[in-house]
């Protein structure tokens, strides 16, 4: 049978052979898929019930429209990819984040990877062929969950670690130990040989080990020397002598690569951690066989700084400051969006504004190519080279719909992979309800109308060929 996979195959080989008898200047698109805002699983539960007056407004603005109480949605939302990887037969596997951006708010978003068919250029669009919920059954995650709230070490008393309420997102079965956005911020992700999954994840931060149906197969492992105000150790009872956190929420690992032989795991903050210059954003490696971090860690220059913690906003349940003496820091301008690995040397680089769904028009939506330091006696000064702007790709045969030049104009760009030598995957997360950064873009003034942002994946193929180790390619590109 004719699989759009193996055509999709067959064509790049054909432009591959083009461009050996003349070199191409620069990267271009050669293919879209678009995964609408609206998407929902079929046979979940309801979610959305935690979401706030503002919220639902924001919703609303974007024309997804709820009641003004309970579940906003009447099932689980197909959103917020924040990685993906190469599956089977063309297939990829997409990490879905925390759900509604925040530990309080996403306490009813299951925890899923979906198995996606891109079918790319296809009218039809993508397909979600398969679902797993992340779960722990056998009781690895130390701490207090939203499914299993009577057992646990209980979260710090911060205000957004108040349990919610029962919903059914947690099953039938509480033995399940469904994991949901309350519990874990999962922000990239990486499959082992073996089938597994390492979950890199941003409450803590933690490395998390799944396997193929979802479970949990150990103990959530802390990146040394950061924690940020979600981790669900910190100690800060006595107010006297609170710990202070040192990494700003939500900014732990958003990239997550792993070596071609799959022995070496690559963990990249989004955030500066406070005493580290702001523009430096640090590198764990992780050794899976010896189940231990390396000493030390590398360093990524940004280009402008990224976000510092903020202590001055925490507050405990009864709204008092738990650091009162401390001052709010001056909000970094850029992020970073993912890591993926080219081969034991390179790595690929998502580096981004805050900018792409308000007034402000995005700016710096970029790849970069990370060479990493060789040698023992190195700085850990990682070396980075652009490699495409995602606000400026060319688009010669109108793939995007967005005239010669494509943009992704979003505020979460967080997926790149190698496809081959020469073609990059990259997705967006579409922040649903709330992101609308392609209707802005559209719109003259940038005030709309606006509509919430759909997933868009799409295929850059590369004016000059990477030294890519095909071990990381997709099984059908071999």
């Amino acid at each position: 049978m004719n699989h759009p996979a193996a055509a999709l195959v067959l064509a790049l080989a054909v432009t591959a052979v083009s461009a050996a008898r003349g070199a191409e200047p620069q990267a271009r698109l050669v293919a879209r898929s678009v995964l609408p805002a609206a998407t929902v699983r079929a046979g979940s539960p309801p979610s959305g019930a935690f979401l706030s007056v503002p919220e639902r407004a924001t919703a609303a603005a974007n024309g997804v429209r709820g009641p003004a109480e309970g579940p906003f949605l009447a099932a689980q939302p197909v959103q917020g990819f924040s990685s993906m990887v190469p599956g089977e037969l063309g297939t990829w596997w997409a990490l879905a984040d925390n759900g509604y951006a925040w530990r309080p708010n996403s306490a009813d978003f299951q925890l899923v990877l979906y198995r996606v068919d891109p079918r790319w250029n296809e009218p039809a669009g993508p397909r979600i062929d398969g679902t797993v919920v992340l779960h722990d059954p056998d009781r690895r995650i130390p701490w207090t969950i939203a499914c299993d709230p009577k057992r646990g070490t209980p979260l710090p008393g911060f205000a957004f670690n108040a349990l919610p309420a029962a919903h059914a997102a947690c099953g039938a079965d509480p033995s399940a130990r469904i994991l949901t956005g309350f519990d874990l911020d999962p922000e990239s992700f990486v499959r082992a040989p073996d089938g597994t999954f390492w979950v890199s994840e941003e409450f803590g931060p933690f490395l998390l080990h799944v396997s193929a149906d979802g479970r949990v197969l150990e103990a959530p492992i802390e990146l040394p020397g950061v924690r940020s105000p979600q981790n669900p150790f910190l100690k800060i009872a006595d107010r006297e002598h609170a710990e202070r956190p040192n990494l700003a929420a939500s900014r732990g690992p958003e990239g997550l690569a792993i070596s071609p032989d799959g022995g070496t795991l690559y963990a990249l903050l989004e955030g500066t951690v406070i005493g580290d210059d702001p523009r430096d954003l640090r590198i764990y490696v992780y050794d899976v066989a010896k189940r231990a971090f390396a000493h030390g860690f590398l360093r990524v220059r940004l280009e402008m700084p990224s976000q510092a913690v903020n202590l001055a906003a925490l507050v405990d349940a009864s709204g008092a400051r738990v650091y009162p003496d401390a001052v709010a820091p001056v909000a970094g301008p850029v992020s970073i969006g993912e890591l993926k690995a080219v081969n034991d040397h390179q790595l690929l680089l998502i580096e981004r504004d805050n900018h792409g769904d308000d007034v402000t028009a995005p700016r710096f939506k970029k790849i970069f190519l990370l060479d990493l330091p060789q040698g023992p006696a190195h700085d850990g000064t990682v070396e980075k080279a652009l490699l495409v702007d995602l606000l400026a790709i060319p688009d010669p045969t109108g793939a995007g719909g967005d005239g010669d030049f494509f943009r992704l104009p979003f505020y979460t760009i967080e997926s790149v992979h190698v496809v081959d030598r020469q073609t990059l995957l990259v997705a967006s997360d579409n922040n649903f309800p709330f992101s609308n950064g392609r209707s802005r873009s559209r719109s003259q003034d940038r005030r709309g109308p606006l509509a919430a942002d759909d997933t868009e994946m799409i295929l850059v193929r590369l004016g000059t060929p990477l030294d890519a180790d095909p071990r990381l390619f997709p099984p059908a590109a071999k």
